[in-house]
């Protein structure tokens, strides 16, 4: 839950949100234990909504940076986003945001 708190205040330098919406770098190695708390948090059987809503807030601005880097008109771009990292993205992150979208 530390983790998923932290990741709150995309200002927290060490976080996956701070590298990804202040530094422009998709960082898997902070990622993936992100997803795990976000799991955690989302299968309690009566969930807090203040931490449902920041476990939303925080996939929502990570598929908003995505958009946003494929978006032609759009300035920001995820400088380590070649094609093996976004197949990691499309072929396993994005699926399991998905699942934890519907909780």
């Amino acid at each position: 839950m530390q983790n998923l708190r932290d990741n709150r205040d995309d200002e927290v330098e060490g976080t996956f949100c701070h590298a990804l919406f202040e530094n422009r770098m998709f960082d898997e190695a902070l990622l993936v234990p992100l997803i795990a708390d976000i799991a955690l948090v989302l299968k309690q059987q009566e969930v807090d909504p203040a931490h449902r809503r920041l476990a939303h807030w925080v996939m929502l601005g990570t598929l908003r940076c995505l958009f946003s880097h494929f978006d032609a008109n759009d300035f920001y771009k995820i400088e380590n986003l070649d094609a093996e990292v976004y197949g990691r993205w499309s072929g396993d992150y994005f699926e399991r945001f998905r699942a934890l979208m519907s909780r």
